[in-house]
């Protein structure tokens, strides 16, 4: 508990944050550095996740917070639908991230799917492309005038989940989306840098059977291998890799958790990568760019777009297992460990097992899900507390985490010779 009165004592004297957040004139906008190896922190913002979107007035506030945790440069991911695609609208948010100086990346969305919940799969042409789609993110994304030099783009999210792609993982149909998508954004924005959807190294195969919740999935190597079966050059309309690194758990253990596993309830067993690659746990972008390689790419900058820990607070107590999840405070101190290793601050935690994100070269963002998300649905993974319209009651630990450990220099409250005890989870 030491730990955690110090990181509120420590935040209550921060100064204030900027709180003035208008609009710059119309093609003026000020320019924020594309990659700032200074700063590789970030949050996902769910302004808008396909069941709840939070009105354009909470903007300023949920993003100002955002500023506070991550700090001048950090990156925010921000998911827009298909259906949802308003200049006016999304300008806002490109405006608010100018003037708080931070790294706008866009997740391109589908649209919610009613029948299979989730998401739907976009609609092809008669020849199985999707150039229509394909043009309709381009020209939004052209249309926007963004306050960073480098456009960040992922298209879409967690394919090899029914749930993502319209009730049924399909690779190759992803693969011709990817291609497509990126070729039109490329096209259309000299600046857009292109990252794929996330994959979840955590999901089975399952074949053309059901899992217990009802939906299908395909394990993430068996989804690439058949992605470049169809489209063999497919990762070479790429800019950077997105990965979902999240830790074991699901998402409750330390860093120095982590393991290759892939569950496969039908196919043939996968064959193991050498030692000390993991697809499981936060480092498992290792196992993702081992498996670029073998394609024959080059390594691809990683961009962790989403990663995490759940936590048992919630200002919405009906969340699901939260007796099983450790504290907010122990998530934060195994988030600060992921960032920057121990070196003895937690010394009755490891010191090895895991390369600390901070100090690994091949990371330039480490996006943090989620900062503001409906909290009925993402009270569990939310660092933000909030009530029903949006409006902040409170911080967790891993916000103050952040926010400490973020590249403001107002934030930058850890001396050396600080030393915690937390018990393991």
């Amino acid at each position: 508990m030491a730990g955690l009165v110090l990181l509120i004592l420590l935040v209550a004297c921060m100064p204030a944050d900027p709180t003035t957040v208008s609009p710059p004139p119309d093609g003026v906008m000020p320019s924020v550095s594309p990659v700032s190896p200074a700063n590789k922190l970030g949050v996902h913002l769910l302004l808008a996740d396909g069941r709840h979107d939070w009105p354009t007035d909470r903007w300023p506030e949920h993003i100002r917070y955002a500023r506070r945790a991550i700090g001048e440069g950090g990156f925010v991911v921000e998911l827009v639908r298909l259906d949802d695609l308003t200049l006016a609208r999304w300008q806002i948010f490109m405006d608010l991230c100018a003037n708080l100086s931070l790294i706008p990346i866009l997740r391109l969305a589908t649209t919610p799917d009613a029948a299979h919940g989730g998401w739907t799969a976009p609609s092809p042409e008669p020849d199985g492309t999707y150039h229509t789609v394909a043009a309709s993110y381009a020209r939004f994304v052209a249309g926007l005038r963004w306050p960073t030099d480098h456009h960040y783009v992922i298209v879409g999210n967690e394919p090899n989940h029914s749930s993502e792609w319209g009730g049924q993982p399909d690779p190759a149909a992803y693969a011709r989306f990817l291609v497509d998508v990126a070729s039109a954004l490329h096209a259309a924005d000299p600046q857009a840098q292109v990252l794929n959807a996330g994959f979840d190294a955590y999901a089975p195969n399952t074949g053309h059977t059901p899992f217990a919740d009802g939906q299908f999935y395909m394990d993430e190597e068996t989804f690439l291998d058949e992605m470049i079966a169809a489209q063999p050059d497919v990762f070479t309309y790429l800019d950077g890799w997105a990965s979902h690194a999240y830790p074991l758990g699901p998402f409750k253990e330390g860093p120095w958790v982590q393991r290759f596993q892939i569950d496969r309830l039908a196919g043939e067993a996968p064959l193991p990568p050498p030692p000390d690659i993991n697809n499981r746990g936060i480092n498992g972008y290792e196992w993702e760019l081992f498996k670029l390689a073998s394609y024959g790419l080059s390594p691809l900058p990683v961009f962790i777009t989403e990663t995490g820990w759940r936590h048992a607070e919630s200002n919405w107590p009906s969340q699901d297992n939260s007796a099983a999840l450790p504290p907010a405070e122990t998530a934060g101190h195994y988030l600060d460990l992921a960032l920057r290793g121990n070196d003895g601050r937690f010394p009755n935690l490891p010191e090895t097992g895991w390369t600390p994100w901070l100090t690994d070269p091949r990371v330039q963002a480490v996006v943090i899900f989620a900062l503001n998300g409906y909290p009925a649905f993402w009270g569990h993974t939310n660092l933000l507390a909030l009530d029903a319209q949006g409006q902040v009651l409170d911080t967790y630990a891993l916000f103050e985490t952040l926010a400490t450990l973020s590249n403001q220099p107002s934030n930058r409250k850890y001396e050396e010779n600080e030393r915690y005890t937390i018990d393991p989870q």
